[in-house]
């Protein structure tokens, strides 16, 4: 076995490396965290150590970084007695543990052990088809927690005196990673959620949602817990929270949001807890089988909604400013400082073409108030009769034009109603101008492409840098095809 990616190498562990195992093994610095301090290791006891068959193959190897050896690893696959020792459901799926130690403390904490794990999860994959991956770590080793982490584990479930070491009984993790869903993994978020909020009993847990950056699940069916891995304080929970408790405080309708009734924020992760808001999401299938006095009702609802949360006083929230312009004119300047100079002539005319529009318009200078500012079909909820009983999903919202809650209710597409029922609202909502919602509207859908890109470049995501792109090209495509007709 070698596996290769620039200065770091992993290769299948030799008669010829006990005496280097040997000289890790006796380094009391190693023997805290691998093994105990308590050992007393042997050249000869090593051999028998490392040369021990086990229930299944075990994969031995050596470590080296820029040509020399630095670590041990070892890579198992699952079977009856460690299931059980784990607590760890036996599947149909394939399952590997690992066990690894950097052996020279001069390269701790300098990223190895993470990029080692990752190399050796993408072997699992191509060479063994493993479906998951799971590590038990002492709890109190918090440098390799932290490493493990960063590879992608994730912490299911404690492991309480789990493992003899030093004379004692040490607690562990148990810490797994998936192939399939490992950003949603369900047993992850079990444990979070036990561990974070006293009292909370996961009985049953279910994705129902994923977002860019977050996850959403229903818990003992009963409530929404939402998990976003972002410290982005503007776009994050913290903002999410405040403004869903300022309108329970303010907003006084029989309309429901969500009331966060659970909620631990920090620079890693974030997680929000309410009450689910029964009723059904209305999309266009919902729409289409309601009476004419059902849907006039409801679009009464929607406009009396939005307008009585955009005029809303909202100084206690104001420090969640959004300036969609600035924020456009800087993302602008992001595409001109990386990717720019590579782009076709075609994106660039459209992007440009954007741009002069923008500096012309003057839809961005006019009322600013509180906004969902996703304010699309799927996160109104209808009962039984059709009647409008909750929104959820404020996690764009904030100061911002008030314009911006209608660009979904304007919009033509599959998940929308229609630029009809948006008009509709408009006119019920009232002392708003219309045309400029409209144009509002039209130049978020224009930007659409390229927000695309943006988000990609953000987020080294190329696969959203080159649907972006891709969209350009239909567009201008469209354009052409549209003009020749004409």
């Amino acid at each position: 076995m070698i596996i290769e990616d620039n200065d770091l190498k992993i290769r299948t562990l030799t008669e010829k490396d006990f005496p280097i195992l040997y000289k890790w093994l006796i380094d009391e610095r190693v023997l805290e965290f691998y093994g105990g301090r308590d050992k007393k290791y042997t050249l000869e006891t090593i051999k028998e150590h490392y040369t021990e068959p086990w229930e299944d193959k075990v994969i031995r190897v050596i470590i080296e970084y820029q040509g020399k050896p630095i670590g041990y690893g070892q890579i198992y696959k699952m079977y009856d007695e460690l299931y059980e020792d784990y607590h760890y459901p036996k599947s149909d799926e394939i399952v590997y543990g690992m066990d690894q130690f950097i052996g020279k403390p001069d390269y701790w904490s300098k990223g190895i052990g993470t990029r080692y794990i990752k190399m050796i999860f993408e072997f699992l994959k191509k060479e063994r088809s493993a479906n998951a991956v799971i590590i038990d770590p002492h709890q109190n080793n918090s440098r390799a927690i932290k490493s493990y982490q960063k590879a992608g584990f994730r912490i299911i479930e404690d492991l309480p005196k789990h493992e003899l070491h030093e004379g004692k009984k040490e607690d562990c993790y148990l810490m797994e990673y998936r192939y399939d869903d490992n950003i949603a993994n369900v047993k992850a978020m079990k444990y979070l959620i036990e561990h974070y909020f006293n009292g909370i009993k996961v009985n049953s847990i279910e994705v129902i949602g994923n977002g860019y950056d977050s996850v959403a699940y229903i818990v003992n069916d009963e409530h929404i817990f939402k998990m976003k891995f972002s410290a982005n304080k503007k776009k994050g929970y913290e903002k999410e929270k405040a403004i869903y408790d300022f309108l329970n405080r303010k907003l006084h309708t029989d309309i429901e949001v969500p009331n966060i009734e659970y909620s631990y924020i920090s620079d890693e992760i974030s997680i929000l807890g309410y009450k689910k808001i029964k009723g059904k999401f209305l999309n266009p299938a919902v729409y289409l089988s309601m009476s004419e006095e059902e849907k006039e009702i409801l679009k009464y609802d929607i406009a009396k909604f939005l307008r009585q949360m955009h005029d809303l006083d909202y100084a206690d929230i104001k420090s969640y400013t959004i300036d969609n312009k600035q924020n456009v004119l800087e993302e602008y300047q992001l595409l001109r400082d990386t990717i720019y100079d590579s782009l076709t002539y075609i994106e660039k005319q459209y992007i440009e073409s954007f741009m002069e529009r923008l500096k012309t318009t003057t839809v961005f200078d006019d009322k600013k108030c509180l906004c969902h500012n996703d304010f699309s079909s799927n996160h109104l909820l209808l009962d039984e009769n059709n009647k409008l009983v909750g929104i959820i999903d404020f996690g764009d919202s904030g100061i911002i034009d008030e314009y911006c809650d209608f660009i979904y209710l304007l919009e033509d597409s599959e998940e929308e109603i229609g630029s009809k029922f948006g008009k509709d609202i408009l006119e019920l909502y009232e002392n708003i101008d219309i045309d400029k919602a409209k144009e509002y509207q039209n130049i978020i859908e224009q930007y659409y492409p390229i927000e695309t890109i943006i988000y990609g470049i953000k987020n080294n995501r190329p696969d959203f840098i080159e649907k972006g792109r891709k969209e350009i090209y239909l567009r201008f495509h469209g354009d052409n095809i549209s003009a020749i007709r004409k």
